[in-house]
């Protein structure tokens, strides 16, 4: 059978229409049918009372690795809907990292619960990932690795492949480590397939082994994997001993939850809050924020009052400026976002910065030009005075060219002082470009005010 888009979306939605409706056999059935990711985010979408259900049906090993890829707050949340025994289950069949990332969020008095029912060895590996700073390479890592005695032969290499634990981590190549556990070398499948029963690892692996440190940052040995185009990256601990290793599923979701979060950062979201973080406490990481940019926009308003005189004489003066303002912070989003993501990204370095001021001062021109000829006849279109379309024509215009070039070079100067463009950024752009629209256009109506008066 092919299983193109078409047929895996029929699939995704038998499970999700079974779900509804509380047919749980045939939902069970249907999700051998679709991929684990897949099914979870169908989970997300059926009825509260039927998920733990359907896990209960499922068995708890099918519902660990669908609870993996879940939300951590819905996890929790499906935790306090189980019976002790059966929220141990499902915890255990967890990988470590995703353990200590549930604990981390339920009660305290559900965390000690847990972790009581849980076996001595999965305990202490979780508690061992827990102790890493987060954001750490070692808080992400995976336990489950394989490696082989740089003493092995080729014969002792693929049985210990053949013969390792379902849970280990598998790719194109396995680790050669000393007498320290230490990592000297990596070896492929390929050549070790190739190789005689009695050669040694030693003699077929290669020697240079890219590793991260456990106190690495996170994001960084996930870009090293995704840049490296690695299958795996080994972690290792103070004393250079492999204690782990990062998977590429791993890196990409972690990049992933980057992107989201910089978009959040960008409007002033704090990335901690999720769907499921209480109203008060949203309450709570939205309001300062919201307080902060109130006091930026006041250099707006004291724009705008000191002109008060002219927005008196000529009303319709103030019809124009939301359109203005607006326009030049949807284009400084277009050209913040670029920058921040090719900064994240790393296609372009801090040393670039004159490089987009020119690339964006072009762009700014050519839209400026479109843009402000566009708004100049609508204006006039609207109102009938061809010195008034001039003058808002030519307002957005420059303030389109501004918002530009502040949007695709400001990420550049925050990230050379050492802070974070994502956070910063967007409001410090809303208030520039607010304050250069409203000053161009307010101080060319004074300027032509008599034209104004006369309907001209």
């Amino acid at each position: 059978m092919l299983l193109d888009t078409a047929t895996l979306d029929g699939y995704a939605s038998d499970l999700a229409s079974n779900l509804k409706e509380g047919d749980l056999p045939a939902a069970l059935k249907a999700s051998g049918n679709v991929s684990t990711l897949r099914a979870a985010s169908v989970l997300m979408e059926a009825p509260r009372g039927t998920v733990v259900p359907f896990f209960r049906l499922a068995g708890w090993e099918k519902a660990a690795s669908l609870a993996t890829y879940l939300p951590r707050e819905f996890t929790a949340r499906l935790l306090g809907e189980m019976e002790d025994d059966e929220a141990r289950l499902l915890i255990a069949g967890m990988p470590y990292h995703v353990i200590a990332d549930v604990l981390d969020v339920l009660p305290e008095d559900e965390r000690q619960a847990i972790k009581q029912g849980l076996d001595a060895d999965v305990l202490r590996q979780v508690e061992t990932i827990a102790a890493y700073p987060d954001d750490s390479a070692g808080s992400i890592m995976s336990p489950y690795y394989l490696a082989v005695p740089e003493h092995a032969s080729a014969h002792e290499a693929v049985d210990a492949v053949r013969y390792a634990p379902a849970d280990v981590e598998r790719g194109a190549y396995i680790y050669v480590v000393d007498a320290e556990r230490r990592p000297v070398g990596v070896v492929s499948l390929r050549d070790l397939t190739l190789a005689r029963a009695r050669d040694e690892v030693s003699d077929l692996m290669t020697r240079d082994v890219m590793v991260a440190r456990v106190d690495d940052a996170a994001m960084d040995a996930a870009r090293r994997v995704r840049s490296r185009r690695l299958k795996l990256l080994p972690v290792v601990d103070g004393d250079s001993r492999l204690v782990g290793v990062i998977t590429i599923n791993q890196a990409m979701d972690l990049l992933a939850h980057e992107a989201v979060d910089e978009v959040a950062q960008i409007h002033a979201v704090s990335v901690d809050e999720t769907f499921f973080t209480p109203p008060a406490e949203a309450v709570r990481r939205r309001l300062p924020w919201m307080a902060a940019n109130i006091f930026l926009n006041l250099g707006a308003v004291v724009v705008i009052t000191s002109f008060e005189e002219t927005l008196v004489q000529v009303a319709i003066l103030a019809a124009f400026l939301p359109m203005i303002t607006d326009m030049g912070g949807n284009v400084g989003i277009q050209a913040l976002s670029v920058s921040i993501r090719s900064i994240a990204l790393g296609e372009v370095r801090l040393r670039d910065f004159w490089l987009a001021v020119r690339k964006e001062l072009f762009i700014g021109i050519c839209n400026g030009i479109a843009l402000g000829a566009l708004f100049t006849v609508v204006a006039y279109v609207m109102q009938g005075s061809l010195v008034l379309g001039l003058v808002a024509g030519t307002a957005l215009a420059v303030n389109v060219l501004v918002a530009g070039v502040v949007g695709g070079t400001i990420p550049f100067l925050i990230k050379r002082i050492g802070r974070d463009p994502a956070m910063m950024t967007g409001p410090v752009l809303t208030t520039i470009t607010d304050i250069t629209g409203v000053s161009i256009y307010l101080g060319l109506c004074t300027v032509f005010l008599t034209s104004l008066l006369a309907g001209g």
